[in-house]
């Protein structure tokens, strides 16, 4: 997974309370220390498979990914339960590219690798109604690393297991944006 750092984090707490959104939902509401951009499939863990994860994390050869967060919606709902995400602004190139760094890593370690999650991160997984698409001012994300975390605990938590710091791209994000 990728976390938002903690500038990238506050700015969508706020655009969350800006809504009305953390009210609404109420202890529905996901954790923001939780908050996350899925780059792979939920594994359970037992000893070996956690060496060919670790195995797979050195595997994953990168580059930052820049993230433009837009609006906060509703999916489909998925297994009865209804969530509410902030979705980013297109797919960037360099996201996919990560997507699939990791899935061939994984898959060079022998394990099925089935998902690639589009540019999102979920604020709750159990809303309580669907929710019309919400504009927010724009939040400028730069994914710099990815982690392997182990979920669980009262409160829900994700511990980091080891961390990747991804390459410095070969040009400068904010040169795209003025070609």
């Amino acid at each position: 997974m990728a976390k938002p750092p903690p500038a990238v984090l506050s700015a969508m707490v706020s655009a969350v309370r800006h809504h009305g959104l953390d009210t609404r939902l109420g202890s529905r509401l996901f954790a923001p220390d939780n908050w996350h951009q899925s780059l792979s499939s939920r594994y359970f863990v037992e000893a070996r498979l956690l060496d060919r994860l670790l195995r797979a994390g050195d595997r994953v050869s990168a580059v930052m990914c820049p993230m433009t967060l837009n609006r906060i919606n509703s999916g489909r709902p998925t297994t009865g339960r209804m969530h509410w995400a902030f979705q980013a602004h297109g797919d960037p190139k360099e996201l996919k590219a990560l997507r699939l760094a990791i899935q061939a890593a994984l898959l060079a370690e022998g394990l099925d690798a089935p998902s690639t999650p589009t540019p999102h991160v979920t604020i709750s997984y159990l809303a309580p109604s669907p929710l019309p698409s919400q504009q927010i001012e724009p939040i400028d994300w730069t994914i710099d690393e990815i982690l392997l975390v182990e979920g669980g605990g009262a409160p829900y938590r994700y511990r980091p297991i080891a961390t990747w710091p991804l390459a410095a791209p070969p040009y400068p994000y904010a040169q795209l944006r003025l070609l």
